[in-house]
């Protein structure tokens, strides 16, 4: 299931061409006042211990998962999007660290795992993307052993995001979806919740409560 990063031919010269272009990017964001760098640094640190087994769901371009890839012993990453992960796996391996992940193309919404199979499952900037964003969320939360952290942007970070896509001549893509709420799902599905806002992005952690069944797991009992 899914492809080991190892497993992947990567060209020197495109890795390079690659990690030029994403360095532009970062430094195009920061003159609009958006750090992306600070940013996803913030959701790494609100997801330590990054140890055990770890999902990411909405791999992208691959920006966090190459965070994560430097903590981590190994990361399964998911996205639907063939061509996003061919960019992250250039992104990480200008990192050193392909040979850490396994990128997996499926719906998020039929994540193929078992119930509580991952320690840290994680999920940032992809909310908004989701057309069911609470379906997945499920998902997430059913394969959720430990700690499930899902971060996405705040008005400001909107704002931003929008404006740089614009002055590119298209508009950002976004589902609907109230991330404001999600806090309060995570409580109701048993966890110990805590909410964070920095650097243009609104951040929930959530730990399973001892001696709590999630939503999930009351509706295997009956």
């Amino acid at each position: 299931m899914g492809t080991q990063g190892k497993n992947l031919k990567m060209d020197t010269a495109e890795i390079e061409a690659n990690k030029k272009e994403l360095l532009e990017r970062i430094k195009l964001y920061k003159s609009y006042g958006f750090d992306q760098l600070k940013s996803r640094e913030f959701v790494v640190r609100k997801s330590r211990p990054i140890k055990g087994g770890i999902l990411e769901i909405g791999t992208g371009k691959g920006y966090l998962t190459t965070l994560l890839a430097k903590e981590a012993q190994d990361i399964i990453t998911v996205d639907i999007s063939d061509e996003d992960q061919k960019f992250a796996a250039l992104n990480i391996a200008a990192e050193g660290s392909l040979d850490k992940v396994k990128f997996t193309i499926c719906d998020a919404r039929k994540l193929p795992y078992p119930d509580k199979e991952f320690d840290l499952v994680i999920s940032a900037n992809a909310f908004h993307h989701f057309e069911h964003p609470f379906a997945v969320l499920k998902e997430m939360i059913r394969v959720c052993g430990k700690k499930l952290v899902i971060a996405d942007f705040s008005r400001e970070g909107f704002n931003i995001i929008r404006k740089v896509h614009r002055n590119e001549g298209h508009e950002h893509e976004e589902q609907h979806g109230d991330f404001g709420i999600v806090g309060v799902y995570l409580k109701e599905n048993g966890f110990s919740v805590k909410r964070f806002e920095a650097h243009c992005q609104i951040v929930y952690t959530a730990v399973i409560k001892k001696g709590v069944e999630t939503d999930a797991k009351r509706k295997r009992n009956g």
